[in-house]
C-alpha cells in the first residue's frame, strides 16, 4: 500500500473552511483561521472593530480595549460556514478591581477558545499496480485556539479646547495564544503567537482611535517546511455621538496590513441603536476578493445583560458568511471603582520622623465635626449600556 501524505495535505487546506485563505496568496502564511472576522457586532460594520473594541471580541481585534469593558461578559460566536465547516468561538472578559501596572485603573483580564471544523475529505490507498486499494473519509482539518489577554488604562491627558477641557485615555492590552493545526487525522502541528494594542479615547468628544499588532510569533510545520503566521497589523478611528437614552450611533474606519502576504483590506461601518435596545449595523470590506463587499447585521438588547447579534457578509462567496452571537453581562462595576487609581507610597526615614505629642496633639471629642451618613450605590449587575 502507498498512501500520498502531501496530496492529502493539499487536498485538505483546499477544503479548509473557517478561514479566509484566496486564490491569489494561497500559501503564503500558515493558520488562515486567525484571519477570520470573529463576532457578529464587528463584522455586520464591515470589520472596522479596531477602535470600537467594548466587548469580549476585542480580545481578538485590539486587546487593549478590553480595559473599557463596565461589567462581566460571557461571549459565545457560531460561523457558519460553506459545506460541513463550522467554527465556535467562546470569550469571558471580566474587570478587575487592581490599579493596574501603571496604577490607573481599569484593568481587565480576558481568556478565549476558538474551535474550528473544516468539514471531511476522502482519503484513497493505492495499490503497487496503481489499482484502488482502500477509500475513508477522514477529517479534513481542525484548530484549536487559546488566547488569555490583561489592559489596563496605562494614563490620562487633558486638552485645553476653546469649547472646555478634553480628557483622553490612553489604554494598553497584551494577549497570548496557543495554536493547535491537525490535518487528516494524521499531521499536526502547534505554534505561539502574541498580540499587542493601544487604544485613545475622548469621553467629551466621542472619538477613539486605535493601533494593534496581531499574530506575532512562531510558524506552523506539519512535515518539513514551517510556514509563519499571518502576522497582521491594524489600525483605525471611531466616532461616536447621540442621545443615549433614545439613539446612539458609532461610526468606524480601519485597515489592516497582513506583512508576509503583502496584502491590504480597509474597513467602514456603521452602527444605529434605538432606545438602548434594537440595532442595526452595515459595513464594507474593501480588497478582499471573493470575500470583501457589503455586510449587515442587526443587534437586540436586552436589559444591558442579554445581547443577541447577527450578521451576514453578503460580499463572501466561498461560505463563512453568517456570524451568530451571544453574550450575557454580570456584575457590572461602575467607573469610580475601575477608574482608581494608585495612592502614592511615602517613604519616611524613622530616624528622621518626629513623634507626635499624643497628649498636645489630641483633640477634643466635642470639636470633632461628624460627617453626615451619605447612602452608597448599590451597583444592580450590568449599566444598562456599555459602549
Amino acid at each position: 500500500m502507498n498512501r500520498h501524505p502531501f496530496a492529502a495535505l493539499t487536498a485538505a487546506a483546499l477544503v479548509a473552511l473557517g478561514a479566509p485563505a484566496r486564490a491569489d496568496n494561497a500559501g503564503v502564511t500558515a493558520a488562515p483561521v486567525l484571519q477570520v472576522p470573529l463576532g457578529a457586532r464587528a463584522l455586520g460594520m464591515g470589520g472596522a472593530f479596531c477602535a470600537v473594541a467594548t466587548d469580549a471580541s476585542a480580545l481578538q481585534y485590539n486587546p487593549a480595549g478590553l480595559a473599557r469593558l463596565n461589567a462581566h461578559e460571557l461571549n459565545f460566536s457560531y460561523i457558519v460556514g460553506a459545506g460541513e465547516s463550522t467554527l465556535q468561538n467562546l470569550a469571558y472578559a471580566a474587570p478587575t478591581p487592581l490599579t493596574g501596572i501603571s496604577g490607573n485603573g481599569y484593568t481587565t483580564a480576558a481568556a478565549s477558545a476558538l474551535l474550528s471544523q473544516s468539514g471531511t475529505i476522502e482519503v484513497n490507498t493505492l495499490r503497487a499496480d496503481g489499482s484502488l486499494g482502500s477509500s475513508q473519509r477522514l477529517s479534513a482539518g481542525s484548530d484549536m485556539v487559546l488566547t488569555g489577554g490583561y489592559a489596563e488604562r496605562v494614563g490620562m491627558t487633558a486638552m485645553e479646547t476653546k469649547s472646555g477641557t478634553l480628557n483622553i485615555d490612553h489604554f494598553f492590552g497584551v494577549a497570548g495564544k496557543y495554536l493547535r493545526s491537525t490535518l487528516v487525522e494524521s499531521y499536526h502541528a502547534t505554534a505561539l503567537a502574541a498580540d499587542v494594542g493601544y487604544l485613545a479615547h475622548s469621553p467629551e468628544a466621542g472619538w477613539s482611535v486605535g493601533a494593534s499588532v496581531l499574530n506575532l510569533g512562531g510558524k506552523l510545520k506539519y512535515l518539513q517546511q514551517a510556514d509563519p503566521l499571518p502576522t497582521t497589523v491594524r489600525g483605525g478611528g471611531a466616532w461616536q455621538g447621540g442621545v443615549p437614552s433614545v439613539h446612539n450611533l458609532i461610526a468606524a474606519v480601519d485597515g489592516d496590513y497582513v506583512i508576509d502576504e503583502h496584502l491590504w483590506h480597509a474597513n467602514a461601518g456603521v452602527e444605529y441603536f434605538w432606545l438602548k435596545s434594537y440595532g442595526l449595523r452595515i459595513g464594507y470590506r474593501f480588497n478582499y476578493g471573493s470575500q470583501g463587499g457589503l455586510t449587515m447585521g442587526f443587534g437586540y438588547r436586552w436589559k444591558g445583560r442579554v445581547l443577541i447579534d447577527y450578521a451576514y457578509d453578503l460580499g463572501d462567496l466561498l461560505g463563512n458568511a453568517q456570524r451568530v452571537t451571544v453574550a450575557y453581562r454580570f456584575g457590572g462595576v461602575p467607573p469610580s471603582v475601575r477608574g482608581r487609581q494608585r495612592r502614592p507610597f511615602i517613604e519616611t526615614s524613622p530616624e528622621h520622623e518626629e513623634m507626635p505629642d499624643l497628649e498636645q496633639r489630641r483633640p477634643a471629642t466635642d470639636d470633632i465635626p461628624r460627617p453626615r451618613a451619605v447612602p452608597r450605590e448599590r451597583l444592580q449587575g450590568a449599566p444598562g449600556w456599555i459602549y
